[in-house]
């Protein structure tokens, strides 16, 4: 018997984030070098109110109006990396920002992506004050942590309709799964999209541009996630929008979103969705930003994975030893010790030790008892050289 659809309680409301974009300084857009040299002026001044009578003199690039250096504020706020605290005339730049500062100082891309994504993830979206609407202020889900999920778990795309008609309308966090298998389902069978109604009367103007300002956000203003226009399964009525993580970025943000507890993973399937934690509750402002704020730990200092990896076109690929690593159950399958095959995710690549002629995709994990986990897998690109990968593994180094 097949489930009511949408199973996921989705709210009569949509998603609303700061009205700027973010500033990267290793975007290619006009929009994010403007941000970034916005972002600068505020490193320069500690005390607000001459901030703003900078921007209002002949002295600033451009002029902005109190109220939108006032907007810029939020949206830094937002990204964690500064905050002035309510009646308050103080800049105050947070430890992780400075961090976000110094990486790109020392023209380190990957450890910026890494800071300013690991911040987007302690975002929630009811934000620190004056929430947007009665749902952002009830609202206990971590916006952009949610939405790298639902990409990781949904293939690495995102339809623009599926965003619009079930996952912007996500804001509490025991709603999240089953908005991901609305989305599946809806793949499956893209007539159901019938069955929904958008939370707004028209798609074009505020609708709009409030979840462009998201996906911009989400991707540090492209630099994280892609693009492209094809043709919809939904109906040419409906966007050609796909949205994907860039391929060179996948493997950060699955260890990004680790949460360093192996046996959850395998509990939950590997389902990056399973493992999205509630907003924590915050007494005032400032116990606010100083979780939004703290420092970011280096990817450098992560531990290393236990199992043997080489990286192949800008990707994590893991390498499994038969006997060592995992055994073979049957042609689909391979499972062995919770604490070395946990750590694989869903849309990982791994090279398996009794085949050397193709690389092997993780489709599915499940927890057979407290110690062994299963894994689904399916044969994917051929191996054209295998002596070059374990040139890189160093089996030939003595």
């Amino acid at each position: 018997m097949k489930t009511s659809f949408p199973q996921a309680s989705l709210a009569t409301d949509f998603w609303r984030v700061n009205s700027y974009g973010y500033p990267c300084f290793f975007s290619e857009s006009a929009k994010a070098q403007e941000a970034w040299s916005t972002l600068l002026s505020f490193f320069e001044y500690s005390q607000y109110d001459l901030l703003k009578d900078y921007w209002s003199s002949p002295m600033a690039p451009r002029k902005l109006s109190p109220h939108a250096v006032e907007s810029w504020k939020a949206t830094f706020e937002e990204f964690g990396i500064l905050f002035v605290e309510s009646r308050s005339n103080l800049i105050t730049i947070t430890p992780a920002g400075n961090q976000l500062i110094e990486a790109a100082h020392n023209n380190n891309k990957v450890e910026f992506a890494w800071i300013g994504l690991n911040l987007l993830f302690r975002y929630p979206l009811r934000g620190p004050r004056r929430p947007k609407s009665s749902a952002h202020q009830d609202a206990d889900l971590l916006i952009y942590r949610f939405l790298y999920s639902a990409l990781l778990d949904l293939d690495n795309y995102l339809w623009w309709t599926e965003l619009e008609y079930i996952l912007c309308r996500v804001f509490q966090t025991l709603h999240a799964k089953d908005a991901i298998d609305d989305v599946i389902r809806l793949r499956n069978q893209p007539e159901l999209l019938s069955h929904l109604d958008l939370p707004v009367a028209k798609k074009k103007g505020a609708f709009y541009n409030s979840l462009n300002q998201v996906a911009v956000h989400a991707g540090m203003n492209h630099l994280i996630l892609g693009r492209e226009d094809l043709d919809s399964p939904y109906g040419v009525e409906q966007s050609d929008r796909r949205q994907f993580i860039q391929h060179d970025w996948i493997g950060m943000v699955r260890k990004a979103l680790s949460n360093n507890r192996d046996s959850d993973q395998c509990t939950t399937g590997g389902f990056a969705i399973s493992r999205l934690p509630a907003a924590p509750k915050f007494q005032d402002e400032r116990e606010y930003f100083d979780y939004l704020g703290a420092p970011v730990i280096s990817m450098l200092s992560k531990s290393r994975a236990s199992l043997d990896s080489v990286f192949l076109q800008g990707e994590q690929v893991y390498f499994l030893t038969e006997k060592e690593s995992h055994f073979l159950v049957y042609q689909q399958y391979i499972s062995g010790h919770v604490a070395s095959l946990c750590q694989l995710a869903r849309g990982q690549r791994i090279i398996l030790s009794y085949d050397e002629a193709w690389t092997y995709i993780v489709e599915e994990k499940e927890l057979l008892d407290a110690n062994t986990v299963k894994i689904k897998i399916r044969r994917a690109r051929p191996i054209s050289n295998i002596h070059a990968i374990r040139s890189l593994r160093g089996e030939y180094n003595v």
